[in-house]
Parts: structure tokens; sequence; C-alpha cells
């Protein structure tokens, strides 16, 4: 059994020795509120939590021409969930990016392509597994203030176990998913110390959505089961939608190595079968550099 809430202390004070000992690029801490945590449509299966995350960054670069570089990153984390403590986790990320730049000076465009792998370990077993990323980001600078990002991307996740099914005709891997997104996005400076960000991103692909007993979205599922982590009586369905991902961020930079971002995201999934549900977010993340 995973107990987050101590380690995330660990962690945090594991992060700034190991930090000021120059073995980790970023250290970071965030509050995260979430209106529709279960991924819910009707009001008796929506429910709310809020999250403390801790996380650290560390990697290595090499530049393998003038135009291209490759890095190497690792991060570590741990969520920490208010109510639904089944769903605290850790995860460990190894990422892969090969940057290019097409020409020279601050506004010449940049192409990223980046492999992830990411080790998720929660209190809840069954949702235990590992996600796999691949994406390509083009980057663009119009001025001194304004920059901005278009990408295209793909993700898998696959459980370690999957329980009975809950019908012989119906699949029980709910946790193995798989989606793809485009995604786009704009930072603007606003003054030197406020950066205010912007993104929207369309997914087509799984979602899991968490609820009682409920025959739409039954026959709209293509898997089944029990989700004791919401409560008895409670069940996950895998559901094929297409979501609308809305972000909108505002960051104060802290002197030359900190900053404080206050951040909202809107999530707006119209899955098969007619089946429709809204979540919003809201962040407050601290950050620090080494």
């Amino acid at each position: 059994m995973i107990r987050v809430p101590a380690l995330l202390l660990g962690l945090w004070g594991m992060q700034c020795l190991a930090a000021h000992a120059g073995l980790i690029d970023q250290v970071g801490i965030e509050l995260r509120l979430d209106d529709n945590l279960a991924r819910a449509e009707l009001d008796r299966d929506i429910t709310s939590d809020s999250t403390l995350v801790v996380s650290a960054d560390a990697g290595a670069g090499y530049q393998v021409s003038d135009s291209d570089r490759l890095k190497l990153s690792f991060e570590l984390s741990a969520s920490a969930f208010r109510r639904y403590d089944g769903l605290d986790h850790v995860a460990a990320r190894v990422t892969l990016t090969h940057r290019h730049k097409f020409g020279l000076g601050a506004y010449a465009p940049a192409l990223a392509l980046a492999v992830s792998a990411s080790r998720l370990m929660y209190r809840d077993s069954a949702r235990t597994g590992w996600q796999y990323e691949a994406g390509a980001t083009l980057h663009k600078r119009f001025s001194p203030r304004v920059d901005m990002q278009a990408g295209y991307g793909f993700q898998l996740r696959r459980s370690d176990d999957v329980g009975d099914r809950v019908l012989p005709q119906i699949a029980a891997d709910v946790f193995d998913t798989s989606s793809r997104h485009l995604r786009v996005g704009i930072n603007a400076m606003l003054t030197p110390s406020y950066l205010l960000g912007a993104s929207y991103a369309i997914h087509k692909g799984d979602i899991v959505s968490t609820t009682l007993r409920n025959l739409p979205i039954f026959l709209a599922s293509d898997a089944i089961a029990p989700d004791e982590v919401f409560g008895p009586d409670r069940f996950a369905y895998t559901l094929t939608a297409m979501t609308r991902d809305l972000q909108l961020s505002l960051s104060r930079l802290i002197g030359a190595d900190a900053s404080m971002t206050l951040g909202y995201q809107l999530i707006d999934s119209n899955a098969e079968g007619g089946i429709a549900y809204r979540s919003n977010l809201l962040r407050a993340t601290y950050l620090q550099q080494f």
C-alpha cells in the first residue's frame, strides 16, 4: 500500500537536498481542485476533490549540431487526494526529446519530437501500470513577448492487472486506454514579471467514467469493472469520446529562479451514445529552478 501523504513530505525534503547538491533541475508543488473527478454525467455521480502534488525534474542535454539537440529528462512525482485516497499515487517518468531548429536567431521555428514512458503506482492497485506518450510540437516566437506552439500526440496506458469480467461478453480492462490529440497554445509576456498562457486541444480516444449502474453508459462502453475507490456499487466504464480541453494560466516570476502560476482547465467530453460530461479544474503551482 502506498502512503502518499507521508511520501509528499519526504519527497519534498529529498528534492530540496538533491537540488542543492546539483542533482535536480526543478522542484514543484501544486494544489489542484477538480469538480468532477469521476468524469460523470449525472449529478448523483459527480464528485469533487482536491489534490496535492509534489514533483522533481532532472535532465541532461547533448548538442548534436548547431541545429539539433537531444535531451533526456526524468520526473518523479507524488499525488495525494483529500477524499478519495485510493487515487493516491507516485509516478516516475523518463522522456527523450529531439529538438531541431530551422535557422538561426530567436525567431527561427523549432520542431520537438518526444517519447516518454511513465510508471504509475496507485494505492488502488487496479490503476497501477504504465503510460506511454509520443508527440511532435512546432514552436515559433513572433516577438520578444509572444510565442506559439502547435502539436500532435498519442497516449497509451496499460494496467498491470485486469480483474474478472462483470459480464462475460464485455471486457474488464477499463484502465487500458489510448488516445490522440491536437493542441495549439500561445504565451504572452504581459510585463517582465507576468506571463499569460492559453491552449486548446482536441482529444479523440478512450475516457474512463465512474458511476452507479447506468444503462446508457453500459450500452456505450467498451469495458466495465467495479471501482470501489468512489464508493460501493460504483463501476468504471471505458468510452470512446471526443474531448475538448481549454487551459488558461497566469504566471508570476519570483526572482530569477522561481514562479507562481494560477491555472484553469475546462474538459468537455462527448462520448458515443450521447454521453457527455464537463469538468472544471483549478491549479496553483509553485516551481523552483536550480
